[in-house]
């Protein structure tokens, strides 16, 4: 009898009040043949809630990869980042920003919080859809292979980095 492996798709959370940067998102990790099961959450409200396990999100699975829009309606994006890195559930998943601003100061405060990646959210179609080969690389290269100073220790690809845990 042959024996296969199933590899459990990816738990994606995307923290996003633009459907249309969520369907692009769908379609670029769809044509990097990316096995996801993609949560949405459209406001910071829902995003709290979520993060706090409150109400349906009581029992929610924790994602593998958190996706924080910056520009989000009641809450921005970095009081979502402080709400994550406060919290223990979360301190595996793999958290990145995305957003279109392209500011250095966004980039260097936002690696502060703990952010493992900083994604520049492209005005075409073309590169959009390159963002779904960038999160294929970090959903595969994602892997934790000790702790330094109470944080994890994360290989990608071979490369290994420190980045904050969001505790």
């Amino acid at each position: 009898m042959k024996q296969t492996s199933v590899v459990s798709p990816a738990r994606v959370l995307v923290i996003e009040d633009n459907i249309s940067d969520v369907f692009l998102l769908e379609r670029a990790l769809n044509q990097q043949e990316v096995r996801f099961e993609l949560t949405h959450l459209a406001d910071g409200g829902q995003a709290l809630a979520f993060i706090r396990r409150e109400g349906a999100y009581g029992d929610a699975p924790i994602p593998d990869l958190i996706l924080v829009d910056l520009n989000l309606s009641k809450y921005n994006g970095e009081d979502i980042l402080r709400e994550i890195h406060g919290t223990k559930h979360l301190a595996r998943a793999l958290v990145c920003a995305w957003s279109s601003s392209q500011s250095r100061r966004d980039r260097s405060r936002l690696m502060d919080l703990g952010v493992a990646q900083f994604v520049t959210k492209p005005a075409g179609l073309d590169q959009f859809l390159e963002i779904g080969k960038l999160i294929k690389d970090l959903l595969a290269g994602h892997r934790i292979v000790g702790f330094t100073h109470g944080f994890p220790l994360i290989e990608f690809c071979s490369a290994m980095v420190a980045y904050r845990s969001y505790r």
